[in-house]
């Protein structure tokens, strides 16, 4: 059973009361009576021993006794009976005190009034008197002879009268004051517990989970100090569940558009804010701030904030925030703060001791300033809610690099595609071809082409640069070849065809180096001109060598006479054993650690030891050797390469 705190004052007020009214009862009734009880009988007991000290002779005169005692009686309205025996117990004097013993009128004589007084002598009194009677008894002694005894009843029922009379009061007066200090005690528990009792009901509520109570102190004493103490706690407890709830919010969405609204508005909220302006540097301009007003990333509600070095210097030391008014008038000018008679806070927002964003928050209608309180929680906020944003806007830079890494996956994908899916199968010749982009998609590009059952075109080109532009001029040229081949049997037209539809269209930081050839099969001979690109290779089967280098401009660099005139035809043989090489700059620039080139020198040294192997082999071999010289080193260049070999019998 639960006992409220009133309840324990009211009993406790009572039981105090009650303790002291007994106390009152026991020391001012009972124990005053019973002094005066105990003078009494002392009073009786000298007078018996007076009585008895009378006259000490061994031939007493009883009369005397007889005489003293009944004048004695006269002035003691409390003594009952006076009785003197002799040393052999007989009665000789008497007296009896008639006003406190009910007699019978035909009693009279002094004879009956012996036997009565003997009567009482031997305690024959009536049940209901024995609480008021009491008797004494001395000896008449002379020296250690007793010559008699002297015996004395008395009265003491005025005495109980009187104890059972202030008994009666007290009882009365102590119901009295138990009444009265209950109504007492209980408007005081209600004026000292009042204030508990709103506490306690605020303390359930919070821990119900309702952080919204606040109990304003009725007192100025410890009570009030525990209210400003609960208000304290549950203040703190809103701040820890406003940090939880927007550490919750912010983890739960990585977009940045999302994200901005959403500390805007919580941050306002938290500390009452009449409203608030969020801006967020450009990742790509210095010194821009950006405002972010809604959550579909709308901007330029405001002009945007162009802060220069001496005022990000002044933001980053003014981190825990700053109110308006307090700012020198240079750094209002650069905030822009349209309205100078407002007021209002500013949150600088650091990542890494770089100024990352700024929040503004207006001062809400009749307030003046903020709170040192509440700047310091905005500015814990803002700590906590800036980490957030740049996670959303470091996430939504990966996401946009992941779908440009898709993308572009998908297009080498498609590039490689563009390239051939195997080899050409043709009697008397071996064909094998490598083409590694440097990136995920690269501007090289080969091909074989049948022109008809005797002929077969080969091409090896290098759009200049590379990435995602040179990509798309070789998927361009890889269109341009497919339709051309199949009209321009002669490799010098159909290079001067396609560098007049290029140099139309290409841009003029772009060229395109390109070897086209046509191999006989019935005859071995071998066709082709060179557009500005590397040499092309060939070994026979003496391992005798020649870089040719035919005279050529790239495509796309000038217009269709000059690029014709500059190119030449060259016809050669290919024999049995013989090897044809076909590669870009990626191969003999590649570097390694050192910044050495691979170069042609190694190249011809690798073709040389290799052979007699078949095409595929060969081609491996060349692959192997290039990545034991560049060690790890990234290609900073397509490489691609074509081999052609002579196997004919």
């Amino acid at each position: 059973m639960r006992i409220t705190l009133r309840t324990k004052f009211i009993i406790l007020t009572t039981v105090l009361v009650t303790i002291i009214m007994a106390s009152v009862t026991y020391f001012f009734t009972i124990r005053e009576l019973a002094t005066k009880r105990a003078a009494i009988e002392s009073q009786i007991k000298r007078i018996a021993q007076n009585i008895a000290t009378m006259q000490l002779l061994d031939n007493q005169d009883w009369s005397v006794y007889q005489n003293y005692i009944s004048q004695l009686m006269a002035f003691n309205e409390d003594i009952v009976y006076i009785a003197i025996y002799d040393d052999r117990n007989s009665l000789r004097a008497h007296t009896l005190n008639s006003n406190l013993i009910e007699l019978e009128r035909s009693i009279s004589s002094r004879r009956q009034q012996a036997r009565i007084v003997q009567r009482l002598d031997n305690g024959a009194v009536a049940e209901e008197s024995l609480g008021d009677f009491r008797s004494e008894r001395v000896n008449i002694q002379a020296g250690d002879r007793v010559l008699g005894s002297v015996h004395l009843g008395f009265s003491v029922i005025d005495i109980n009268q009187d104890l059972q009379s202030g008994i009666r009061l007290n009882i009365v007066l102590a119901l009295f004051y138990i009444v009265f200090s209950i109504f007492l005690s209980i408007l005081l528990s209600r004026r000292l517990t009042r204030p508990l009792e709103r506490l306690s009901k605020a303390m359930a509520a919070v821990n119900e989970g309702d952080l919204s109570q606040t109990v304003e102190p009725e007192t100025h004493d410890e009570i009030a100090q525990l209210t400003h103490s609960f208000n304290d706690m549950t203040e703190g407890l809103r701040e820890r569940q406003i940090i939880e709830n927007l550490g919750y919010e912010l983890s739960a969405s990585f977009q940045f558009d999302r994200l901005g609204p959403l500390v805007k508005d919580r941050l306002s909220a938290a500390i009452g804010a009449a409203d608030a302006r969020l801006y967020i540097k450009e990742q790509r301009t210095n010194g821009v701030f950006q405002e972010i007003t809604s959550g579909d990333g709308k901007r330029n509600t405001f002009p945007p904030l162009h802060l220069n070095g001496e005022a990000t210097t002044f933001l980053k030391d003014k981190k825990n925030g700053f109110m308006i008014r307090s700012a020198p008038e240079w750094v209002l000018e650069i905030l822009q703060h349209q309205n100078r008679e407002e007021d209002g806070l500013v949150i600088p927002m650091l990542v890494k001791e770089d100024l990352f964003a700024l929040l503004f928050f207006e001062l809400p209608h009749r307030r003046e300033q903020y709170t040192k309180k509440q700047i310091h929680f905005a500015a814990t906020l803002a700590s906590q809610a800036v980490l957030a944003l740049e996670n959303a806007q470091l996430y939504e830079s990966l996401r946009e690099q992941e779908r440009i890494k898709k993308e572009l996956e998908i297009a080498r994908d498609v590039q490689r595609k563009l390239l051939p899916n195997q080899m050409p199968q043709v009697n008397g010749f071996q064909f094998d071809a490598i083409c590694q982009p440097a990136q995920e998609v690269g501007g090289d590009y080969y091909d074989f082409f049948h022109l008809d059952e005797n002929r077969l075109g080969i091409v090896i080109a290098d759009v200049s640069g590379h990435g995602a532009s040179a990509s798309f001029y070789m998927a361009e040229i890889k269109g341009m070849m497919v339709q051309l081949t199949s009209t321009y049997l002669s490799p010098k037209t159909l290079l001067t065809e396609l560098n007049r539809n290029l140099y139309r269209n290409i841009d003029r930081n772009m060229f395109i180096t390109m070897i086209y050839g046509v191999l006989d099969i019935s005859t071995g001979t071998f066709n082709f001109v060179r557009a500005g690109h590397n040499s092309l290779l060939k070994i026979d089967a003496d391992n005798c060598h020649h870089f040719m280098i035919p005279p050529g401009i790239a495509l796309g660099l000038a217009p269709g006479e000059v690029f014709e005139n500059l190119l030449q035809e060259v016809t050669f043989e290919i024999a049995s054993g013989e090897t044809v090489v076909f590669y870009t700059d990626g191969l003999t620039e590649a570097m390694n650690g050192t910044k050495e080139s691979f170069g042609e020198e190694r190249l011809l040294d690798c073709l040389l030891k290799q052979q007699r192997k078949d095409a595929l082999k060969t081609r491996m071999e060349v692959l192997e050797t290039l990545a034991d010289f560049m060690k790890g080193s990234p290609p900073h260049d397509d490489i691609t390469m074509v081999l052609l070999q002579c196997d004919k019998k």
